[in-house]
């Protein structure tokens, strides 16, 4: 049966209205209405109205697009019905089933690590070796594919049911036509006013509403002090955390006296290392190793992520200075360092060099045949950990021994999935596979013991590769003229706060991780002294000659020298947090005062709202270090005069 104009519009805005409810449906999980109802029946009210105007907003490309394609197919005076009806309704079904899709995806990530799709899971999408990093197999990419086609066909059966149900029923006016005009007006409104009541909060200082918005996808924050300062009210300011402008590093031209005998350097990082895996059972050959080394109990990472960890070992300053480092190609001063030394240098990433971005980054200035990666063939990482080690020994054979060599290599077996050969097995039983397409954070706490089984088996392979570049040092004389340099990139949570994996959060478990060092003539030690990823290059730099102040080329400490630190800083995409031996403060990076803070204690323990504003104020000198920390090598840029 054709349908007239009139009746097209109404089914459309049927069927449009009930994506709404399915939008609902699955962004729900996600709004934190418990924590809203424990702190009052106004947060209660305005994360339940905000919610319902989201998704609406979620909705709104859709909307629009359906509309557009229907005035278009309905713009000749005559119009074929059935082929307007068909354009219409396929648009709508897949403009629907689109952002249906994209909401699902983005509970799924939430739901596993805590956050929505940002900036860092576009990058991940968008750059060359992103996917592959996620260790995906055949079945997760097939349980992908057929949510995707699920979610357009229960769209398209959706559509068909309400069609069916509007021709039997077309003389009965389901819902006034005038009604869905109502609601849209009634939802911008109601928009601006969630969002005022937003701004209020925050030019007020009021965090326990603005905290709860972080669950809400996509929620724009926004502020209005300068307007409610100018109504004369007294409005709460905080440091505004910062890094733009052009790169000052390092701060003064590096000074350098090139050592009599340099030491060659091996720098041994490997992904989702944490620190309590070292240890004799899961790591019997590099426990060995690290007795007669100096071995640090209480490292940070520098990030909770291999972009920001590995960053700020070869950089020694926060994570959040890696987009500048990018926007202009800059590299790590160690590595200038080593290259005006004449090192012989050879690099090797069972990932890849390209995401997250080092060849454009800490290694741009490395020439691109000294860049050796292997994710692309296809084997999983403890393979070509194997094939690696092997390479970079027979570089080391071959190099002359004459001058002095700089070696790095990043290991892929303890990532997600874990993999791992049959030799290395020393935890049953453990999860077959992991299938990420078909978890949910029920099955996943279920699952979890037999999945960090298959991590500490594929620790227990990494301690194997590991000992045969030990063992390879031993035999060749080479450990009284060599640095070596044992570290993870970040740590990984097996959901011991609610997450698993690492990118999410900032507690212990995902930015602790081993830091050993073996440095020719040093007493071995063990030292429970905080560290950080960003004393390793302040206590190599001296060793190469380097007379600077620390202070010109990084925010560390010589991890043998007497200073000691009180802090460490840890980043992410888009936060950073300040650690000392009380407490935690994450806070958003580029967002003025202290909305979006989060305060646990050191040990990750929640600290109790009415302490938190005692515990802010107490900590200011700390923030305020930080933004000096966060524009220490950066040069405002002015613009330019007209």
């Amino acid at each position: 049966m054709s349908l007239s104009k009139r009746h097209q519009s109404r089914l459309l805005s049927h069927f449009l209205l009930l994506s709404y409810l399915m939008v609902l449906l699955v962004s729900v999980d996600s709004i934190a209405f418990d924590t809203a109802y424990a702190t009052s029946p106004g947060a209660l009210v305005f994360i339940t109205v905000a919610f319902l105007c989201y998704g609406g907003l979620y909705l709104l490309p859709a909307i629009v697009l359906t509309r557009l394609m229907f005035s278009l197919s309905n713009w000749r005076r005559q119009p074929d019905q059935e082929a307007s009806t068909l354009a219409s309704s396929l648009v709508a079904i897949l403009t629907t089933g689109t952002t249906l899709l994209l909401l699902f995806a983005n509970a799924k990530v939430f739901e596993l690590y805590g956050m929505f799709i940002n900036g860092f899971i576009i990058n991940l999408v968008m750059t060359p070796g992103g996917l592959l990093s996620l260790g995906g197999s055949g079945a997760s990419n097939t349980g992908f594919a057929l949510i995707a086609v699920g979610f357009f066909a229960v769209q398209g059966g959706l559509f068909w049911l309400i069609r069916w149900g509007y021709l039997r029923t077309l003389q009965h006016q389901w819902l006034p036509a005038r009604m869905y005009l109502y609601t849209l007006a009634m939802l911008a409104l109601t928009t601006f006013g969630i969002h005022f009541t937003y701004a209020a909060n925050d030019a007020f200082g009021r965090n326990a509403i603005m905290s709860l918005t972080d669950t809400i996808p996509f929620f724009q924050h926004v502020t209005s002090r300068h307007f409610f300062a100018k109504l004369g009210y007294e409005i709460k300011r905080g440091p505004k955390l910062d890094v733009k402008g052009r790169l000052n590093y390092p701060m003064a031209p590096l000074q350098i006296t090139t050592p009599a005998k340099p030491y060659n350097i091996i720098w041994l990082t490997s992904e989702s290392w944490r620190a309590d895996m070292l240890n004799p059972e899961i790591m019997p050959a590099t426990w060995q190793f690290a007795g007669q080394a100096a071995r640090f109990t209480h490292n940070y990472s520098g990030g909770n992520g291999t972009r920001m960890g590995v960053f700020s070992m070869f950089t020694g300053i926060p994570g959040n200075y890696w987009f500048t480092f990018l926007k202009e190609q800059r590299g790590a001063a160690i590595i200038d360092v080593l290259q005006q030394e004449h090192y012989q240098m050879s690099l090797y990433t069972s990932a890849m060099f390209s995401y997250p971005e080092f060849e454009k980054t800490i290694f741009s200035h490395v020439a691109t045949e000294k860049l050796h990666a292997l994710q692309k063939n296809g084997k999983p990482g403890w393979e070509n950990d194997r094939t690696n080690v092997t390479d970079m020994l027979n570089f080391i054979d071959k190099r002359d021994p004459g001058k002095p060599f700089f070696t790095f290599m990043f290991f892929e077996s303890p990532h997600a999935r874990y993999y791992f050969p049959p030799e290395s097995v020393i935890r049953r039983p453990y999860e077959d596979d992991i299938n990420y397409a078909t978890l949910d954070k029920t099955t996943l706490k279920k699952n979890m013991p037999g999945i960090k089984s298959r991590y500490l088996n594929s620790v227990h392979h990494l301690d194997s590769q590991f000992a045969r570049v030990f063992d390879y040092l031993k035999q060749h004389q080479l450990l009284d003229s060599t640095i070596v340099i044992l570290v993870g990139d970040h740590g990984e949570e097996f959901m011991e706060h609610g997450y698993w994996g690492h990118n999410s959060t900032f507690v212990d478990q995902q930015i602790r991780t081993p830091l050993v060092l073996w440095v020719p003539g040093q007493a071995a030690q063990v030292s429970d002294k905080m560290t950080s990823h960003m004393d390793i290059v302040p206590t190599l730099m001296p060793l190469l000659g380097v007379s600077n102040p620390v202070s010109d080329y990084a925010i560390g400490y010589n991890l043998f020298g007497e200073e000691q630190r009180t802090y460490a800083y840890v980043s992410d995409w888009s936060k950073i947090t300040y650690i000392d031996q009380d407490v935690k403060i994450t806070q958003p990076v580029s967002i003025d005062g202290y909305a979006g803070n989060r305060i646990t204690t050191a040990d990750d323990r929640p600290i109790p709202i009415e302490q938190v504003a005692r515990i802010t104020q107490q900590k200011q000198p700390a923030t305020l270090q930080l933004m000096q920390d966060l524009s220490r090598y950066m040069v405002k840029e002015h613009p330019k005069p007209q």
